[in-house]
């Protein structure tokens, strides 16, 4: 069972726990931006993935990119330590969206093919 939080301003708009394994979780937020139109800006795939892993003390495995409802989106694989993450980068309206599924790497494997469904099926839609 997954426990719904709805939006802590400034973190997230709304985030989905795992009740048993509360390190499990997926997470979708969104920040404004003043004058990017696309994730581009924030410099070529494997840069950006690069720094994302490199804050979070991961290891960048996967990185692609497609076009959703118009808008470019960047999508990472991170493996930590004792965490593994898939991570969905877009802007689109003046907003930059963030989707990030999180699981301990031991529980990847059961968890790998709901990440990547929830990733590949997101859309970014700003207001």
């Amino acid at each position: 069972g997954w426990n719904q939080f709805d939006a802590d301003p400034g973190v997230y708009d709304v985030k989905f726990q795992d009740i048993i394994e509360t390190e499990t979780t997926v997470q979708v937020s969104s920040s404004p931006v003043q004058t990017a139109t696309s994730v581009s800006a924030l410099g070529e795939l494997e840069e950006v993935g690069a720094k994302f892993a490199k804050s979070r003390s991961a290891e960048l495995l996967k990185s692609s990119s497609r076009e959703a409802d118009g808008s470019l989106v960047y999508t990472f694989e991170l493996q930590g330590d004792t965490y593994h993450e898939l991570l969905a980068l877009s802007i689109n309206r003046g907003k930059l969206f963030r989707v990030s599924t999180v699981t301990s790497n031991k529980k990847w494997s059961k968890r790998e093919q709901l990440y990547k469904n929830i990733v590949a099926s997101f859309v970014p839609k700003g207001f």
